[in-house]
């Protein structure tokens, strides 16, 4: 057959020339997919559970997240998504499909389809252990876009069931650098090509601190520089790829990097979201994250230093967000040394803070919080 050229995205992804990657994986590149996390709740399947991400806090809860966000009713997706200017969402868990979890499945999607449109792309996340063709139907039916299998081998030919549905039908598993579980994964891929399935994404093998234990068990190591790349796993990724495309007429194989997943899908999703909530003094930085000053101090100080900025240095209120403890506004006006002579009068603190572009307190974390003299030292000011 005839050889087929492996592409490398600017993420540190790898797929076929012209058979392309899912819609759902284009989406979340560019950071406008939402990830709707259904709830913890799962069969703990023998051949994922061992190494499942998922945290202490998530695991077997029947607590629901969109993104990094605690939801209570459907109306927070929207608000979400809204913000992040979504074009699409991902359902995951636990395992969406299980019998307990099916109808709030089922109710999302078609809730998502009517408030968001049809155009609005749903791709959904299951290990196929309760996935049956009368199941298939009825996510088809509620308008699901893509669906993406993680089956025992057992069970692959659940995947069958899916086609022919208006649905794209693909897997989505981890590389783990074994031979026999590459050699499994070989077939799976060409009984994939050969059903009709349209994609297969093989993910780099992620280490983390919920199946750390387990990893180190089985003799599986970090890769060097990386805290969450499992050794060898993009070697094994890449051999795999080279050798199965030439074999494979039509399947879209696509390795997804963690550096895309944790950086670039991320990063993307934030500027989203920053560009929605960001307050008039905050600056988005490169990483989608929120830059501005912050003085802390004296109650009675702070309330002359407002003064100052408002009457002497006649500073717009909209810049400003003064606060009992503190004062925020924009880092550009607070590196001004006049400005920071009086400050260093009344004995305040000045620092530029880096935050996670939330408004909420709770989800509103704090990446950087540098002092002002070496803030400027570091940025040649």
């Amino acid at each position: 057959m005839k050889k087929i050229k492996i592409i490398k995205s600017k993420e540190g992804n790898f797929f076929l020339k012209k058979r392309g990657i899912p819609i759902g994986c284009q989406h979340c590149l560019k950071g406008v997919k939402g990830v709707l996390f259904l709830n913890g709740l799962c069969q703990k399947p023998q051949h994922c559970n061992w190494y499942c991400p998922l945290s202490e806090k998530r695991r077997n809860k029947k607590i629901s997240y969109i993104n990094e966000i605690m939801i209570s009713e459907k109306e927070d997706i929207i608000e979400e998504l809204d913000k992040t200017n979504a074009k699409g969402i991902s359902i995951t868990g636990g395992e969406p499909l299980t019998k307990e979890n099916l109808p709030k499945t089922i109710e999302y999607i078609e809730y998502l389809k009517n408030q968001k449109g049809e155009t609005f792309h749903i791709h959904l996340y299951t290990n196929g252990i309760s996935f049956s063709k009368e199941i298939a139907y009825k996510l088809a039916k509620a308008g699901l876009d893509e669906i993406r299998f993680h089956p025992p081998k057992e069970k692959w030919n659940c995947i069958s069931k899916a086609l022919n549905l208006d649905m794209s039908v693909g897997v989505e598993v981890p590389i783990i650098p074994n031979i026999d579980y590459i050699n499994d994964l070989q077939k799976l891929i060409l009984y994939l090509d050969d059903i009709g399935g349209e994609f297969i994404n093989l993910n780099e093998f992620e280490y983390c601190f919920p199946n750390s234990k387990s990893l180190r068990q089985r003799g599986y190591e970090l890769k060097e520089g990386s805290i969450a790349s499992v050794q060898d796993s993009e070697i094994y990724a890449l051999k795999l790829i080279k050798k199965i495309s030439s074999m494979t007429k039509n399947i879209k194989i696509h390795y997804c990097s963690i550096l895309a997943k944790d950086y670039y899908q991320l990063k993307n999703r934030y500027l989203q979201r920053a560009k929605n909530i960001k307050k008039e003094y905050e600056e988005i930085t490169e990483e989608g994250l929120l830059l501005y000053g912050i003085i802390e101090g004296n109650e009675e100080s702070l309330r002359e230093l407002l003064d100052i900025l408002i009457n002497k240095y006649n500073i717009s209120k909209n810049l400003i967000q003064n606060k009992r403890k503190s004062i925020e506004l924009p880092y550009y006006i607070l590196i001004e040394d006049p400005l920071l002579r009086e400050i260093n009068k009344l004995a305040l603190n000045a620092f530029i803070l880096e935050t996670l572009p939330f408004q909420e307190e709770e989800y509103k974390q704090i990446t950087e919080k540098t002092p002002i003299k070496l803030f400027k030292q570091e940025m040649n000011l």
